[in-house]
């Protein structure tokens, strides 16, 4: 009896505690963009290592309920905002969801966990393009550019004090197996800033060599060995678009510097990779073929598998087996996931969405980042070209996120609110440069 009044007192007065918490931030949708990006790079280092309770890892959904609200009470409100594309592929995806789920006549706990999993990074994207300004913008790329060494001094503090190894190393991303996934995508951000800022002179040589090395010596440590690769996807391609340029060829060459280096860090780290990635078939076998353990599906199998073996049907190949239908939450984990579990399928963005939504879903899914691409070029060219670099962050970024829809989950968890940010630089620079030029007119 006693338990049970406490409880009830407990529950009451967490409720009233929401309430409050709801009226304080109802009407500053800006201030719950920054607070929802700005956890979102801490909440599995508090659950980790500070131990707070598991629950507030889904403290980002009350924000993306708050931010949904204001989207719907201000979207009409904004004139000169352009994002036709991008939001015509975001309803179809949901359209998608919404059949394949009824079609399939699934239970309405998985479809709700599923629109929660996808849709909450849409509902951030969209609150970005209409509540951010530009001031904003560089407000919060100026937080992520300080959290790198923030970063890099406590992944050495994991590493040599705490004796962390390989995917347990992240940082402010926790010290959980699989961290080192979040870290990533954190990291493929931070190198895309850092290497547009150099090449639009708001970064000299000295941050440009202190920034690499830093993600360099992280993916080291974290057993990251794709994100040195990525850095020279990264500098390959704005040495494409920025050709003929001193600036693109001198990062040319720092970039190759560093990258040689951080081979040698990580092969003295980890020896064993040597034998394990010592031919290119081996690289490809290990990579690509499996992922976890023999057995298991890789990044290039799973789909092929996926469509063969498992989605025999025409229609689950097309819309898949219902929204949230292949996943786990909590207590509740589906009767697909707890037939195939084995497969680990659900450790790819690209193959998980396939068995939920089928190939049209998956399409739709992409065809939302390749507008993005799109736009970013098309709005780069109506702009003040002082401004540019915002869309070229975008556009590297967009055409980055396939990589990570195929190399692990990343898409799916939290830090993917951190790309859904700067997918969103043009839209808002380009309705700020509309209103501007109104505001100038009137006057």
């Amino acid at each position: 009896m006693i338990n049970s009044l406490f409880f009830l007192i407990f529950f009451i007065f967490f409720i009233l505690i929401g309430i409050l918490i709801t009226l304080l931030i109802w009407n500053k949708p800006v201030f719950v963009i920054y607070i929802q990006l700005i956890y979102c790079c801490f909440m599995r280092f508090l659950i980790t290592q500070i131990h707070l309770p598991f629950i507030i890892r889904y403290l980002s959904d009350y924000l993306s309920i708050i931010l949904f609200l204001q989207i719907v009470l201000h979207f009409n409100k904004t004139k000169y905002l352009n994002i036709r594309k991008p939001l015509s592929f975001i309803i179809l995806f949901l359209l998608i969801g919404v059949f394949s789920t009824l079609y399939n006549g699934n239970g309405l706990i998985f479809f709700i966990w599923g629109l929660r999993s996808y849709f909450r990074f849409f509902v951030f994207f969209l609150a970005c393009t209409i509540f951010l300004k530009k001031e904003n913008i560089d407000k919060l790329l100026k937080f992520l550019l300080i959290l790198l060494p923030i970063n890099f001094f406590l992944s050495l503090f994991q590493y040599q004090f705490l004796g962390l190894r390989n995917d347990n190393v992240g940082g402010t991303f926790g010290i959980e197996q699989g961290c080192n996934g979040e870290m990533n995508t954190f990291l493929t951000v931070v190198i895309t800033i850092t290497i547009v800022y150099y090449i639009y002179k708001k970064y000299n040589s000295f941050q440009l060599i202190a920034n690499i090395s830093m993600v360099v010596i992280i993916a080291s440590i974290s057993e990251l060995k794709f994100t040195i690769i990525i850095i020279g996807i990264i500098t390959f391609i704005i040495f494409i678009l920025s050709f003929p340029n001193y600036r693109a060829i001198k990062l040319a060459i720092i970039s190759c510097c560093i990258i040689i280096v951080g081979g040698f860090i990580l092969l003295s780290l980890y020896p064993s990779w040597i034998d394990m990635f010592g031919t290119l078939s081996d690289a490809i076998y290990h990579t690509a073929i499996v992922y976890a353990r023999e057995g298991s599906l890789g990044r290039l199998t799973a789909g092929p598998y996926l469509l063969q073996n498992i989605l025999t049907e025409p229609y689950q190949k097309l819309i898949g087996i219902g929204l949230g239908n292949a996943d786990k939450f909590l207590t509740f984990t589906s009767t697909f996931f707890n037939r195939y579990e084995d497969l680990e399928y659900n450790f790819f963005t690209y193959s998980l969405m396939l068995v939920e939504v089928g190939l049209i879903g998956l399409i739709s899914y992409c065809l939302f980042f390749i507008s993005i691409l799109y736009d970013s070029l098309r709005i780069r060219k109506k702009i003040n070209q002082d401004f540019s670099f915002y869309c070229i962050i975008s556009f590297i970024l967009s055409l980055m996120v396939f990589q990570l829809i195929i190399y692990n989950t990343s898409m799916y968890l939290d830090c993917s609110f951190i790309i859904f940010f700067t997918l969103s630089f043009p839209f808002i620079i380009e309705r700020e440069t509309i209103e501007n030029k109104i505001i100038l007119i009137k006057q």
